[in-house]
């Protein structure tokens, strides 16, 4: 029995050459050809199959081990990632509804110290502190119900307003002792015309009394409004300029 080229077989089929074609070329019956054919297939599949066992062994000893340690860093750093994105968005939020809640007792200081004013005989005395009241002010966001609670006894007006006095008269010493004496005290000034003094003025009329653009008189009234809900709520959460 003479021997079969079997390379000669598998060269000719990847070469595109047909069973019957390598059959006749080789002098064997077809069969041998499909047979041959069939083996190396086999034989091919088996390798592939070691390779895989092989390359899963690895990677369960030392890779698979150091893909674990970097995915827990990686997790990790995800997660801190998270946490403080949702800080910042927590933080920030906090800090928007402080400067709101400053411009709306600043709004409202004329109507609470009248309050305050009308009922003196009727207050009592209260454990509450003006910090506590303010921080019960971040749990409303309704304004009209949030300057009802303050008007709800004479004693928490007048809490609140007395506290909000203080926190102007530490925010003009600020302004006289800054190294910026002369434009933080205009900003006071803006502040005092805009919302507290006897009588009010516009943002117009502002600008025409600082010699200052309208444009000026709002970037004034931002900055001051900032620092005033730092004195007023605390630093916490404030973005002070």
């Amino acid at each position: 029995m003479r021997k079969i080229d079997t390379k000669k077989i598998i060269a000719l089929y990847t070469a595109g050459w047909k069973e019957e074609e390598i059959a006749t070329e080789m002098e064997i019956t077809p069969e041998i050809v499909k047979e041959v054919l069939y083996c190396n297939q086999k034989e091919k599949v088996s390798k592939e199959e070691r390779k895989d066992i092989k390359t899963h062994i690895i990677l369960t000893t030392q890779e698979l081990k150091q893909i674990y340690e970097k995915a827990a860093v990686i997790g990790a750093q995800e997660g801190i990632k998270t946490f403080e994105q949702e800080r910042k968005r927590e933080y920030s939020h906090k800090a928007d509804k402080r400067l709101r809640n400053t411009k709306l007792l600043l709004r409202n200081y004329h109507m609470l110290k009248e309050h305050t004013e009308k009922s003196i005989f009727g207050r009592v005395q209260m454990k509450e502190s003006a910090l506590a009241i303010l921080e019960s002010m971040m749990s409303l966001y309704d304004n009209e119900v949030i300057i009802e609670s303050i008007k709800r006894s004479a004693t928490r007006t007048a809490i609140i307003v007395s506290h909000i006095e203080a926190m102007l008269g530490l925010y003009k010493i600020y302004c006289e002792k800054s190294v910026n004496p002369k434009i933080d005290q205009r900003r006071y000034e803006v502040i005092w015309d805009m919302y507290l003094a006897d009588q009010l003025l516009t943002a117009e009329e502002i600008a025409d009394k600082q010699h200052i653009s309208k444009e000026s008189v709002y970037s004034d009234i931002k900055i001051a409004i900032e620092r005033l809900a730092a004195l007023i709520f605390g630093v916490d959460g404030l973005n002070v300029q």
